[in-house]
């Protein structure tokens, strides 16, 4: 099965590729002490969407990184926004950001850890760093992760997460958890806009196996995941010298 394309189909009514609420985004916005001088990177930033918006609510200019074109193809069109096609771990920059970001993309860093460790070297002193990451509420049953292919040490819970961010030398200054409304809306429309797809598109190569990944991915969500798994966007402060 075609993962990216996947994904891009499934995504195609959602703002963002993560469960995340417009208003913790909005207030993000307000708290960033960003302006149009400030530089930001999107580590692992499909279609960019936040870096756009930060781009167009204070001016400045943003870089993106990702390995998919097609996600980089859609988010093409903003002046401010500069999108490289290339493996977060090829990406070296000559000079550091005030702001990294890496919402959902830690693996493309080689897991949490190195990504955080990675993330503050991108940064500059008393820079900031905005993690999204997925976590655990509770330990998850084992046909919950049987469904989707998944294992238990794939996440941490929450309060790991903050400990490996410490031990990176990271300081949390804000943090937003994605609620069960913010969850459904984004599984809703990632299960529906796919369900349109097959339905519109019956003889497409990969509709069989996007069917059964897709009723899989979101019966599995109603039974165990809306309990299980969450997600937060947290807002890291880097040292002032390191």
């Amino acid at each position: 099965m075609n993962r990216s394309r996947f994904s891009q189909l499934a995504h195609a009514r959602l703002t963002y590729s993560a469960p995340i609420g417009e208003a913790a985004v909005q207030e993000l916005l307000t708290l960033l002490p960003l302006d149009a001088s400030s530089s930001v990177v999107d580590i692992g930033c499909g279609r960019a969407q936040l870096l756009c918006q930060l781009a167009a609510h204070v001016g400045l200019s943003a870089t993106g990184v990702d390995l998919d074109a097609e996600a980089l193809a859609q988010a093409r069109g903003h002046e401010r926004v500069h999108l490289i096609h290339q493996a977060a771990d090829d990406f070296q920059p000559t000079e550091r950001f005030d702001l990294a970001i890496c919402i959902g993309s830690s693996h493309a860093l080689g897991g949490l850890a190195p990504a955080l460790v990675r993330l503050r070297e991108l940064t500059k002193p008393g820079g900031y760093i905005l993690l999204g990451e997925a976590y655990w509420k509770k330990e998850p049953a084992q046909a919950y992760l049987d469904a989707f292919g998944g294992s238990r040490d794939e996440m941490l819970p929450f309060a790991g997460t903050i400990e490996q961010a410490l031990a990176a030398g990271l300081s949390p200054v804000w943090n937003a958890v994605s609620s069960e409304q913010d969850w459904d809306h984004y599984e809703g429309l990632y299960r529906f806009a796919m369900s349109r797809f097959l339905t519109e598109h019956p003889d497409d190569p990969d509709a069989d196996a996007f069917r059964q990944r897709s009723e899989t991915w979101y019966n599995a969500y109603l039974r165990w995941g809306r309990e299980t798994m969450g997600f937060a966007l947290t807002l890291f402060q880097t040292s002032a010298s390191y």
